[in-house]
């Protein structure tokens, strides 16, 4: 499991957030902020104007169509690019206030490109040690895209994700635990989040069913007895993903760290039950690289 972001002048990354509207979640922006704060990070905003639609907008035929589908107009180059304009501007006018209240350093770009190759080559500028955020929230069926980011934007170690009922970012740093073995590397990162602003830690304990649970339970006490403000949990995935997703909505977290491609967040699966019930941005993480040697070089929490 790896999460690292660089800190500030070290130039080896930093937490990078993709917007792609006038209208990013306001919880996307603020959880940017927080953990770019958390991890001494700089802060990098990527509008990315999307190549595919100026490519539409050269077929005379292609028309654009309003939210509530009653009204329709040409597809018109210069009226689309003043839109963009404006979003990009509002955007970052929003990011900034946020930025400059946290202290956070703050870079903002505009590039026009395909979504992906854009993240991709924004992280490969500078890395290896960036977390991306996404400015707009996920849907049940995002799962194949999330695991198409973290395997080809090779410069990204996390991704941050919010759900359509995101509400906060302010609660109890809740930690979805599938493997002991990484718990004290996952128990790191929540403390340096809940540093930010004196949250509680949660660790909830996944598992197929009791008797895993029992067993993570003993093995997750020995780990946590040193550390003071953690408490812990347990869900078992044999009552149902929807009753998993109902438990971490219940903790009414400021966020939630968990492994991508386990049992919390299935690898392209089905992520429906996170999308009806999350209130809270979703930091996923790598699994396959130890994360304890980058955490090790960093201050403790404040």
């Amino acid at each position: 499991m790896i999460a690292h972001v660089a800190q500030s002048g070290e130039d080896r990354g930093r937490v990078v957030i993709q917007i792609g509207t006038g209208h990013p979640s306001a919880v996307a922006l603020e959880a940017a902020v927080r953990i770019a704060r958390a991890f001494g990070s700089d802060l990098e905003s990527l509008f990315v104007e999307d190549e595919q639609l100026f490519d539409c907008a050269a077929y005379g035929f292609v028309r654009e169509v309003s939210l509530s589908g009653r009204q329709s107009r040409p597809l018109s180059v210069d009226a689309m690019m003043r839109d963009l304009h404006l979003a990009a501007q509002g955007a970052r006018r929003r990011l900034e206030a946020l930025a400059r209240k946290a202290e956070v350093p703050l870079r903002c770009r505009v590039v026009r490109d395909e979504p992906l190759r854009a993240l991709t080559i924004a992280c490969a500028e500078t890395g290896p040690w960036n977390v991306v955020a996404l400015g707009e929230p996920f849907t049940g069926a995002n799962g194949s895209m999330l695991k198409q980011m973290l395997a080809e934007v090779s410069g990204t170690t996390g991704l941050v994700t919010v759900g359509p009922r995101a509400q906060r970012v302010s609660g109890p740093v809740v930690v979805a635990v599938e493997d002991t073995g990484q718990l004290p590397d996952m128990l790191r990162l929540a403390e340096l989040l809940a540093a930010v602003d004196g949250a509680e830690i949660v660790l909830l304990l996944v598992a197929r069913n009791e008797a895993d649970l029992a067993r993570m339970d003993g093995e997750a006490r020995l780990v946590v007895e040193a550390h003071e403000g953690v408490r812990i949990q347990s869900a078992a995935v044999a009552h149902g993903e929807a009753a998993v997703a109902e438990t971490l909505r219940q903790l009414r977290g400021g966020i939630v760290i968990c492994q991508f491609g386990g049992l919390v967040v299935p690898e392209g699966g089905d992520l429906r039950p996170l999308a009806s019930v999350l209130e809270c941005p979703l930091f996923l993480v790598r699994s396959e690289v130890s994360l304890a040697p980058r955490l090790a070089a960093l201050p403790p929490p404040r």
